[in-house]
């Protein structure tokens, strides 16, 4: 029997097209219900040269066009599509408010590549969304195929505007205002517009590269035009004029010049130099990954996350034997030193994000469903959260109980190392704050771990300062 077809929540923006997908025995199967316009450009794409050399490079998802007699091509023709692609399933769905900057930066250059490529063949693109590129660990990928679409002579770039405002805006407020840009990019879901960038850039600012073209001007025309419709004042017809081959080709690779110059440069953080400035001695660091490396090699846990990753020391141990490894941490400089190192690496599965544990990217957009809540993508089956609980307790005020029963909702192993009020990192945190953390103790740490988990394992460090558990969920 078929398995049903589920309708991806943040696929309807496209009326060309929806995503659908179909669980079954363990494996997802991402199929794409099309409508005869989009069949008709899908056949011809097959055929053009610069789409098969992006399909032979990976940098487009793999997609077949999937004959009608399959059961659940046929499940979704019924809902009245032309046609039926599969798409290779991305392990791991993670949104632009959570990449660093580089991240951002090589799916900016993906984005400008693929475009100028399909515009050298008569092509275009109708849309520059990073919400249509995935990262596979260390790789950008796009993945919204109907976007291709065959140019019409003289037609202006369309997505050049989008392109600016999801991509350009919030790389050069890194670069030229070193803004923190994912905030931003998690409020402006359809991109921070020239008019609201534009009051970020003062004085000397207004003079950066790439501002003046295209954020202040932008952001002219569109008061401009914003004023003389005002009101009841009707609105015009606004005609962009006819633009050549190689006058949008000169646009695409100019923005690509532009963002290739565009750098961020790690400053040393807390976390940044983490495999250095740990505060542990060697001898008790190497029981450290011992133990993580034993209990996470015990078995293939499939998806691992490495919650306060750092700059990804025990992420590359899970890695060894994990399908993949989700490594997130709220240090922007940590995460980006960690994916700037994997993109080194002939072949990863760590997948780097930026994140902060005291609040998590939320489900949101349109019926807050179209961009799904960090945690309610994929279950992993297991999670490791090393010196982060004195983190989320003091920093973050969150109670310890309030983590663990988040942790236990995750319905995975668990890697957690408790950090005593001895040790030197909790003195220091708690040096300047009232005293109000009376409940953080390993006797009340445990007592509220026994509802919820059973210790399959654990083990001292740093002559008890320290202690390290392998749990497993109850219930």
């Amino acid at each position: 029997m078929s398995a049903a077809a589920t309708p991806v929540a943040g696929s309807f923006r496209d009326p060309v097209n929806k995503v659908y997908a179909l669980s079954k025995d363990g494996t997802t199967r991402i199929l794409r219900g099309i409508n005869a316009d989009a069949l008709q450009n899908f056949l011809s794409l097959q055929e053009q040269g610069f789409y098969q050399k992006a399909q032979s490079r990976g940098w487009v998802v793999k997609t077949d066009l999937l004959n009608a007699e399959d059961p659940d091509a046929a499940q979704i023709l019924r809902d009245g599509w032309a046609g039926v692609l599969e798409h290779a399933e991305v392990p791991f769905v993670s949104y632009p408010y959570e990449w660093s900057f580089s991240m951002l930066k090589d799916a900016a250059l993906l984005q400008l590549s693929l475009i100028e490529a399909a515009l050298e063949e008569g092509w275009t693109m109708k849309d520059a969304t990073p919400f249509n590129i995935q990262f596979i660990s260390a790789r950008p990928v796009f993945i919204d195929i109907p976007s291709y679409e065959p140019r019409v002579a003289g037609e202006p770039w369309v997505g050049y505007r989008q392109f600016c405002s999801m991509f350009l805006t919030p790389l050069l407020l890194k670069a030229h205002l070193n803004m923190d840009h994912l905030p931003l990019l998690r409020s402006y879901i359809d991109g921070i517009p020239p008019t609201e960038a534009a009051k970020f850039f003062r004085g000397l600012a207004r003079l950066k590269k790439g501002v003046l073209s295209h954020i202040l001007l932008p952001a002219r025309v569109e008061n401009a035009i914003l004023s003389r419709e005002r009101d009841r004042a009707p609105a015009k017809k606004r005609d962009a004029g006819k633009q050549s081959d190689a006058m949008v080709i000169g646009l695409v690779q100019s923005l690509r010049r532009l963002v290739r110059s565009l750098k961020s440069p790690i400053t040393h953080t807390d976390w940044s130099q983490y495999d250095k400035t740990h505060s542990y001695e060697d001898a008790d660091f190497q029981a450290k990954k011992a133990f993580v490396q034993k209990h996470a090699s015990s078995q293939n846990f499939g998806h691992v996350w490495d919650i306060g990753c750092n700059t990804g020391t025990f992420s590359r141990l899970c890695a060894e034997t994990a399908d993949q490894v989700i490594s997130v941490d709220g240090d922007h400089n940590a995460i980006e030193q960690l994916y700037l190192r994997e993109t080194e690496q002939d072949t990863s599965n760590i997948l780097p994000l930026v994140l902060n544990l005291a609040n998590i990217s939320p489900s949101q957009g349109w019926g807050g469903s179209e961009r799904a809540a960090f945690d309610q993508r994929t279950k992993p089956g297991l999670v490791i959260a090393l010196a982060l609980i004195h983190h989320v307790r003091i920093s973050s005020n969150i109670p310890n109980v309030m983590f663990l029963k988040w942790l236990h909702s995750l319905g995975s192993q668990v890697i957690i190392e408790f950090v005593n009020r001895s040790d030197e990192m909790v003195v220091k945190l708690l040096t300047n704050k009232k005293e109000q953390y009376h409940d953080y103790n390993i006797t009340q740490f445990e007592a509220e771990l026994a509802p919820l988990f059973d210790i399959v394992d654990r083990q001292p460090l740093k002559d008890g300062d320290r202690e390290i558990f392998m749990l497993k969920p109850k219930g």
